[in-house]
């Protein structure tokens, strides 16, 4: 799947599961207040239960009044409390949270139901200020006998104390949700703006190559009839122009499928196919071709080749594209009179394995741009000062091996050598041998 597809599919799915989310708060969110609610009737009912064997003990085998009050009050400092009080058992309130109340009888539905009550009793009534009040009575005993009542009372407003905490975190966790579907509906948008952008980019990129492609077949039909209508050269002037020729035409085929092969795996196009191929014959190829250049620049220059043919499995136009980008710039960015290495040897760690190497003298990278380097149009400070170019030959090097299992690895300081490897699982053929004749694959 394509990676822009990738990424819109993953936000779609997100966005599926962030909906049934929302969905899902709305559904639950009774409920989770039901639950909140409900556990704070069971915390008056415990409350009472308290409030009721206390309050014996203040009550026999003699009254004492003040710690009766003293429990009524302590009783109130609970917020989601509105009120408490103490009866004894003919009615008379002893102690009250309303101090005004105190020495009255309790003729209130509620309060005869609780003193007729043997056992704890919930009650919900409509009080007089239209408030839904949950009155929650337990018989006071001492023994078997029973002294008096207690009870303690919330209304509608006072217990949203308790419940306020659970419908903010519902109401945050709700908004964020909302905030979460928006901002995924946003990259969404941006992403369809940027395959947009990529496939008009991919358009015009391979209307260009097409045409570049086009200019390039006239230019070899030129030169070949040039060549074909003096197949000896006058002299070594006119020879050196018919091979700066022949360079050059290699440059722009590199350049122009270097900008169409990332376009294609931009737009996810490019596929690779791989087959059996001689590492060793594509690697002499593509340093042959730039033989010439490397004398007109005084370069000295080494290939050490093993005798096997280092069978891989690979795509021979992408990894000859590779090859001949990572010699390309290694001539381009070595100096007159310098040196450039190329070798193919044995994995030192991976048996069965093969590993390209191509090192050259001169300038050198930092480590910080190390990375940068494989990255789009990226080029060095010393890159620019030495040669031309767009800085997506190493891109496109990087893309092509990722695409075959493999990684472009650089080892480089600034201003020293630079050595830029790959490597590759050996298919069949004879095993490659280390220096000391050793085979490293059987």
């Amino acid at each position: 799947m394509k990676p822009g597809k990738l990424r819109e599919t993953a936000i779609n799915v997100s966005l599926i599961i962030t909906s049934l989310v929302v969905l899902l708060i709305l559904g639950t969110a009774s409920l989770i207040l039901e639950d909140a609610r409900n556990s704070v009737y069971e915390d008056m009912r415990v409350r009472a239960g308290v409030l009721s064997k206390r309050a014996g003990a203040a009550m026999f085998p003699r009254e004492d009044l003040f710690v009766l009050h003293l429990l009524v009050n302590t009783m109130m400092l609970e917020p989601v409390i509105k009120y408490a009080a103490v009866s004894d058992k003919s009615g008379k309130i002893r102690s009250h949270s309303d101090p005004e109340s105190i020495g009255d009888k309790d003729d209130s539905p509620e309060g005869t139901a609780a003193r007729n009550a043997k056992t704890p009793l919930t009650q919900i009534f409509k009080g007089g200020d239209g408030q839904d009040y949950m009155y929650f009575s337990e018989p006071i005993l001492v023994g078997t006998s029973r002294v008096g009542t207690v009870a303690v009372a919330a209304n509608s407003e006072t217990i949203e104390y308790r419940l306020a905490p659970a419908r903010h975190k519902l109401l945050l966790i709700f908004l964020a949700a909302l905030l979460t579907i928006a901002l995924l509906f946003e990259m969404r948008a941006l992403i369809r703006q940027e395959q947009k952008a990529a496939a008009l980019k991919s358009a015009m990129v391979h209307a260009v190559s097409h045409e570049f492609n086009n200019a390039l077949t006239v230019i070899d039909a030129a030169v070949f009839m040039l060549e074909e209508s003096e197949p000896e050269k006058s002299n070594a002037a006119r020879a050196g122009l018919y091979k700066a020729l022949d360079y050059e035409r290699g440059s722009l085929r590199r350049f122009v499928k270097n900008v169409l092969n990332e376009a294609r795996m931009e737009a996810g196009k490019f596929t690779v196919d791989k087959r059996p191929l001689a590492l060793r014959d594509l690697v002499r190829s593509s340093a042959a071709a730039m033989e010439e250049l490397m004398k007109k620049k005084n370069i000295s220059f080494s290939l050490d080749m093993p005798p096997e043919p280092a069978i891989v499995s690979a795509d021979h136009e992408a990894l000859a594209l590779v090859i001949s980008n990572l010699v390309g710039n290694a001539v381009k960015y070595t100096r007159a009179d310098g040196s450039i290495k190329i070798r193919l040897a044995p994995h030192a760690e991976k048996a069965g394995y093969v590993t390209f190497y191509i090192e050259n003298s001169g300038r050198g990278i930092s480590a910080a741009d190390i990375e940068k380097i494989k990255t789009e149009f990226f080029r060095t400070g010393e890159g620019r000062e030495a040669a031309e170019g767009f800085g997506l030959g190493l891109k496109v090097c990087s893309d092509m091996l990722l695409l075959h299992g493999s990684a472009l690895e650089v080892k480089s300081e600034a201003g020293k050598n630079s050595c830029f490897y790959f490597s590759l699982p050996i298919e069949s053929g004879p095993a490659l041998k280390a220096e000391d004749g050793r085979a490293l694959r059987t």
